[in-house]
């Protein structure tokens, strides 16, 4: 077969979608659904996001944009009065964005606009606002908003008392006064590849920590990360659609390459000279967390080595800077600190206020559990009982000796527990089928915020008390989602999550063309009760197909060695447990078609797909791979080498690994979509991919971006859905071979 290339842009996939064969009024009316989808972002739009009670018990802050915008403002909600107000509007001052801040919102998977973020001070009285590269302080009471001085300000962290910010500019660490306005500038010799204040890329894209500055308890002291990555590769993304603009560099830790130097410096908040922290970073060079409590708990770090197998807590006196080890821990597979479900959980350790303890996380044993430990370490009892699986903890309520968690009855739901401490039965507080994400604010224990996404489809945002009764609704503006067709259902002996989704209108008897929509990789469980966020799957099964989606093993939430089951091999295992809950379902379902299946699936999905459809042709006809990792020694460290190893020491590994290993065997149609200046898959993933298939002379197709991972474009979303679908229409809807 002769070498081909079929190029994809974006408006010939709208040529294709609209010339390719002619559509009657129902299609069409199809097409609109993946155009409100795109428009809406699932109808998420106009939903409350980063909801917070504030410590009077009254008022809810929350942010929150139109159903069709992606401008957030902030609002308050008065609980007594079921009132709302907007608070700070973002204006029409276009946004400015430095590139360590959108690569900070990269990280963050931060797409939307506007006011992005706030914070409040522990009394409720302060509350801080960024907009871009601004900041600004907002009245509570009135709504007058009071612009900070200056621009370029990334990573604002408010003191705990609420009268200082500190902040990074040009790479350094800043603190500015509230009341007076003057800026005290802490480090010096920030430069772009040395930062005081942030956390380096493996920590914020990869181990769960966003923050790199810490305050202290009484306001005084500061901590905070400098990270030297003048040892890391440096990348060039080049914008081909602005040839004239100069390429970006990154520097981009890829496996088996150096990591930045990260460093934990101490310093007064009128400045002067920094006590370094002296723990040994040489051999634990990941700094997982830092946890700097109220109380008398005390200044904390989690370390690990670069391989993720050993861990260390370790305890941190801020006068010196000399550490101590409360806690080692070892995995032969890999370490995790926590779940990671609930990002306004109390981060682990947490302290008790007294200083006599803390709570711990461990899934050593199987599921993982919420521990109680002692002040040096040792462990004084589990505090969740073993048919719980903890996700987080969500409030410590030490005068009735309770904690409030967050756990999974099963493995596709969650719900929120309060239990008590010292022994007695979990007592559930917010239990409706679905998803939960439970805040609490510091002080309060008898209300908090739940995100709720309903096995029912409704998604909403609702105060409760301590007991789970719920008071109040917070407002959505978001569009109705429309009709979701889900089944919810086990697969296979092995009983994989499983959900199948069916078009809205079925003919009796008639079989349908089967898509397994996949992601399959460590880290993200992608069945989940919740069919709201199936809405883009929905558009696509009303096309006339039935789609599928699989969690085998190496993915969370069934337990220590069924997520470590892929180590050293990415690949093999998760391909052969989707295969065999595939047919499971076709088995159990006669409408389901396999001599018709095809596969799709982006990042990790994306690499899994470019996988199936070259490994497994008797499978799989057709293949849609976007933003796929395609040669993992293009991927970063901490990820990487936490399932294969640095690729010195696992060649093998990361050889059956690869896509190229397998390439010139590929002979089904294979869609490739990436966008050109993606900074997290490198495109050069892409790249590689093509170049091997040209050698091979295998034909594929090409849907170029432009952008990065994420496509928050309404219009591009539309038109690469409707070009995924057409082109899984065109070799799945005729008879199968």
């Amino acid at each position: 077969m002769s070498s081909c290339l079929r190029l994809w842009t974006a408006a010939a996939a709208l040529f294709l979608a609209a010339n390719a064969h002619a559509r009657d009024a129902s299609e069409t009316s199809r097409d609109a659904c993946y155009a409100a989808a795109a428009v809406t972002r699932n109808n998420t739009l106009g939903r409350p996001q980063q909801a917070e009670a504030m410590p009077d018990g009254r008022t809810v802050l929350y942010l929150r944009s139109g159903p069709r915008e992606t401008k957030l403002g902030l609002f308050a909600y008065d609980i007594g009065s079921r009132t709302e107000r907007e608070l700070a509007d973002p204006g029409q001052v276009a946004e400015y964005l430095s590139t360590e801040e959108k690569a900070r919102r990269e990280r963050a998977r931060m797409t939307l606009t506007g006011i992005t973020d706030y914070q409040v001070s522990r009394d409720g009285k302060t509350v801080v606002v960024n907009e871009g590269d601004r900041l600004a302080v907002v009245s509570l009471a009135d709504g007058h908003s009071r612009p900070l001085p200056g621009t370029g300000w990334i990573a604002p962290r408010l003191s705990p008392n609420g009268r200082f910010v500190a902040a990074v500019r040009n790479s350094d660490l800043h603190v500015v006064d509230l009341t007076t306005g003057s800026d005290a500038e802490l480090t010096r010799g920030g430069t772009e590849t040395l930062t005081h204040g942030l956390p380096e890329f493996a920590a914020s894209e990869e181990l769960d920590r966003e923050d790199g500055t810490w305050w202290s308890p009484d306001n005084r002291t500061l901590l905070y990360e400098e990270s030297d990555t003048s040892g890391v590769q440096q990348h060039w993304i080049a914008d081909p659609a602005h040839p004239e603009r100069m390429p970006t560099e990154f520097r981009y830790p890829k496996a088996g390459t150096a990591n930045a130097r990260v460093r934990l410096g101490l310093v007064s908040r009128e400045g002067g000279p920094t006590r370094w922290v002296d723990w040994n970073s040489a051999a634990f060079p990941y700094l997982v967390r830092v946890v700097w409590p109220q109380g008398k708990g005390q200044l904390t770090l989690v370390v690990q080595n670069r391989a993720e197998t050993e861990q260390r807590l370790l305890v941190v006196d801020p006068g010196t800077g000399h550490v101590i080890t409360l806690l080692r821990e070892n995995d032969p597979a890999w370490l995790l600190t926590s779940p990671g479900t609930n990002w306004h959980s109390a981060p682990l350790p947490h302290w008790l206020p007294d200083g006599s303890g803390f709570f711990w996380a461990s899934d050593h044993t199987g599921p993982w559990r919420l521990e109680l430990r002692h002040a040096d370490g040792t462990l004084d009892h589990v505090v969740t009982p073993p048919n719980l699986s903890f996700l987080s903890l969500d409030d410590v309520d030490v005068p009735h000796e309770t904690v409030t968690v967050l756990a999974a009855p099963d493995s596709m739901d969650s719900a929120i527990y309060r239990i008590p401490v010292h022994g007695g039965a979990p007592v559930a507080t917010a239990i409706e089928p679905g998803q939960h994400a439970a805040r609490f604010t510091e002080g309060n224990h008898n209300l908090f915020v739940d995100e709720m996404q309903g096995a029912d489809s409704r998604e909403k945002t609702v105060i409760r008390r301590a007991d789970g009764r719920i008071t109040a609704t917070l407002p959505d503006h978001a569009e109705a989602a429309p009709p979701v067709r889900a089944e919810y259902t086990k697969a296979g002996s092995d009983e994989f999550d499983a959900v199948i989704q069916r078009p809205l209108q079925m003919t009796p008897g008639h079989r349908y063309p089967v898509i397994l929509d996949v992601y399959g990789g460590p880290g993200v469980k992608f069945v989940t009760r919740t069919p709201g966020r199936l809405v883009e799957d929905q558009c696509l099964a009303n096309r006339g197909f039935i789609i599928v989606r699989l969690d085998g093993r190496g993915t969370p939430g069934r337990g220590h060695d069924w997520e470590r089951a892929v180590k050293g091999d990415l690949i093999d295992r998760p391909l052969d447990d989707q295969i065999l809950g595939l047919r499971a379902l076709a088995a159990r379902y006669p409408e389901m078609d396999l001599a018709r299946a095809g596969i799709t699936g982006w990042s990790f999905g994306g690499y899994f797909t470019a996988m199936a459809t070259i490994r497994r042709p008797d499978v799989f006809r057709v293949g849609v791979a976007g933003a796929p990792g395609i040669d993992w020694t293009e991927y970063d460290t901490a990820y990487t080498e936490r399932y294969l190893g640095i690729p010195q020491a696992n060649p093998d590994g990361y050889r059956k690994s690869s896509v190229l290993t397998y390439a010139a065997a590929l002979s089904r149609p294979l869609m490739i979509i990436h966008g050109q200046t993606d900074d997290n898959v490198y495109f050069v993933n892409t790249v590689k991919l093509t170049q091997a298939l040209l050698q091979a002379g295998k034909p594929y197709d090409l849907l170029l971006l432009p952008g990065t991972h994420l496509l928050a474009d309404a219009k591009l979303r539309e038109r690469v859905d409707e070009a995924r679908t057409d082109f899984l229409s065109v070799h799945l809807t005729a008879n199968a071979n």
